[in-house]
């Protein structure tokens, strides 16, 4: 019986000793969770960026290929225009000589329109 006279008197202070502990604890617990909210959000970050990074790294993959293609594209519209050139100002110097023969062709057109008959283009000049 002394024991609770003795624990009535204090009541207050164990109160407040109780509420302090319980203070403590849901701090303590408010703590660690907010350390695992930031070691999340670290990893999703992380992860994030890798996804970003290997996206960017694709895109410029695709964009160096296209780039390719292109630069290819011009070279060989580069290489069909010159041919085209080249066979159009040897057709105007063929036209140039008087010609009075049954055939139209001297010696050096037929040898031009031979090279163009056996080169491996299926494409007209």
């Amino acid at each position: 019986m002394p024991i609770l006279i003795v624990l009535w008197k204090f009541k207050y202070w164990i109160a407040i000793a109780v509420l302090s502990f319980i203070c403590i604890g849901q701090l303590a617990y408010t703590n660690h969770l907010s350390g695992k909210l930031q070691e999340a959000e670290t990893k999703c970050t992380a992860k994030i960026q890798e996804i970003e990074q290997k996206q960017l790294k694709a895109l410029a993959e695709k964009q160096n290929g296209i780039n390719q293609v292109s630069a290819d594209y011009e070279q060989i519209k580069s290489a069909q225009r010159r041919q085209v050139e080249t066979v159009t100002r040897e057709v105007q110097k063929i036209v140039e000589h008087p010609i009075y023969l049954n055939n139209c062709f001297d010696d050096s057109g037929l040898q031009q329109l031979n090279s163009l008959i056996n080169s491996d283009s299926s494409e007209p000049p």
